[in-house]
């Protein structure tokens, strides 16, 4: 019996690189990617159409009449759907990347991105599906909406990763979930505004045909109510400057006591985020940069919970050779580290 997944397979790529070349839709998006003028919205529609163009390509290459037996056999169907749901999914998790970047930058937030990466049990239950059907014809609705859904996925696990990893660097991250507006009424229920975690797992859900919109924003603790739509500011206590001294305590504590989170920011971004959380922010108070603004070279540091510190040295007239931030307190000792979190042993 004659091997046709290489030649299904080279068929669909080819079909699906040269309408992806040709999508005005993903031409537009990488000309406002590259002046850094792109929302979640855009990268949403973007997804949509890779979803679309590999379905497309799928639709026009795959059909019983061509398959041994009429069936799509499992060896044929890992062979062409894996790599090219893989390379649709990447291509969107891509641009979902360079749109948390920049929403970063925009919001003066030195965090890396986290670029969401595929499931692979998410390929393998469409593989598994398709195959086990006696005749393709039957089931190749589900190189459809479940591939378009998959894809746009990307954006979904995105969005949820970087929310995550934010938070526990100290920030309070909003995830919006937006109704296109011609939405079936579980999703209406659904869409709002939420202050990460307290987030329900059905806003990163999504049904066939589903074009919801989920985004991610640095926010200010806003939340809507998705019953009644009223707006209303979350309060974890009456005590407002409580929570907040307590939450500003938090970021520094959380930080000492998991150093690794270091590598999560930039000096820049680490400092932002400590004036954010509301701590003042000083210049070195000793050594060779005394009262160098870290802007003109120098480092700086906070204190946080009574007797603790926090603080950065640049290279420049480091004893260690390197930048490298110190930390103090009665609870965690006096440590340093390099901009990995790494701890360094004098």
């Amino acid at each position: 019996m004659e091997d046709i997944a290489p030649g299904l397979l080279e068929k669909i790529q080819k079909q699906f690189y040269h309408d992806i070349e040709k999508s005005s839709i993903i031409k537009n998006f990488k000309k406002q990617a590259q002046r850094g003028k792109i929302s979640y919205s855009q990268a949403n529609e973007v997804a949509q159409e890779i979803g679309k163009i590999l379905a497309q390509s799928y639709s026009d290459n795959l059909s019983s009449d061509i398959l041994p037996d009429g069936k799509m056999y499992y060896n044929i169907a890992s062979r062409v759907l894996d790599p090219t749901l893989k390379e649709a999914y990447e291509m969107a998790a891509d641009n979902a990347a360079i749109v948390q970047q920049i929403m970063n930058e925009a919001a003066g937030i030195g965090i890396k991105t986290i670029r969401a990466q595929i499931q692979q049990d998410n390929i393998n239950g469409i593989v598994n599906r398709i195959s086990s059907e006696e005749y393709f014809d039957d089931v190749k609705w589900i190189l459809d909406a479940p591939v378009r859904n998959l894809v746009q996925k990307a954006m979904d696990d995105t969005v949820q990763k970087n929310a995550d990893f934010h938070a526990k660097a100290g920030l309070r991250p909003r995830i919006i979930r937006r109704s296109s507006g011609h939405c079936c009424e579980w999703c209406n229920q659904v869409a709002g505004t939420y202050v990460y975690p307290d987030v329900p797992k059905d806003v990163f859900r999504r049904h066939d045909n589903c074009d919801c919109i989920v985004e991610y924003y640095p926010g200010d603790g806003k939340k809507q109510n998705v019953w009644t739509k009223e707006w209303k500011y979350e309060k974890e206590s009456d005590k407002i400057e409580e929570r907040k001294a307590r939450e500003k305590n938090e970021l520094a504590i959380r930080i000492a006591e998991h150093p690794k989170m270091f590598q999560a920011y930039t000096p820049e971004g680490l400092k932002k985020a400590l004036e954010k959380a509301g701590y003042e922010v000083k210049p070195l108070g000793r050594g060779s940069l005394k009262g160098i603004p870290f802007e003109e070279g120098g480092g700086f540091r906070v204190s946080y919970d009574g007797d603790g510190y926090l603080q950065y040295h640049p290279e420049t007239n480091s004893h260690h050779g390197e930048a490298y931030y110190k930390t103090s307190s009665g609870r965690t000792g006096t440590k340093r580290y390099n901009l990995n979190g790494d701890e360094i042993n004098d």
